[in-house]
């Protein structure tokens, strides 16, 4: 014999966690954090795994691609280089040899191939010479 129920119980809903946007969550030791987006800096990645720099100096690494936390941030970010992607907010200035100057002190290699399209993104939208 077996018994069916035709009845839905409303308390028994299985709630769904909200996704926060622009937020990534950090997990070091017993401790969580959560970064917003206005707080890194840049971010430079390493096969599977990617280091957060934040405003506040500080390095933190996270076992997500570059590209899942593009994703995630949703935020204007700029991939300048296959290995690295930065804040626009944060850039201070383009340097000649190819590079940009972060507002923490951090010079990021611009990739050769995304040199015209970098330079129109920053001149344009952040360094207001357009």
């Amino acid at each position: 014999m077996t018994t069916t129920i035709n009845h839905t119980f409303p308390g028994a809903v299985r709630r769904t966690r909200k996704k926060r946007r622009n937020v990534i969550t950090v997990h070091m030791a017993t401790r969580v954090f959560y970064l917003e987006a206005h707080e890194i800096t840049h971010m430079r990645g390493e096969g599977n795994y990617t280091y957060v720099h934040t405003t506040l100096g500080k390095k933190y690494l996270i076992s997500k691609t570059m590209k899942t936390l593009q994703k995630i941030l949703d935020a204007g970010y700029l991939r300048i280089h296959k290995s690295f992607m930065i804040n626009p907010d944060h850039v201070v200035s383009r340097l000649a040899c190819g590079k940009v100057l972060m507002s923490c002190g951090a010079q990021i290699p611009i990739a050769r191939r995304r040199l015209r399209e970098t330079d129109q993104n920053l001149t344009t939208e952040y360094l207001g010479a357009g």
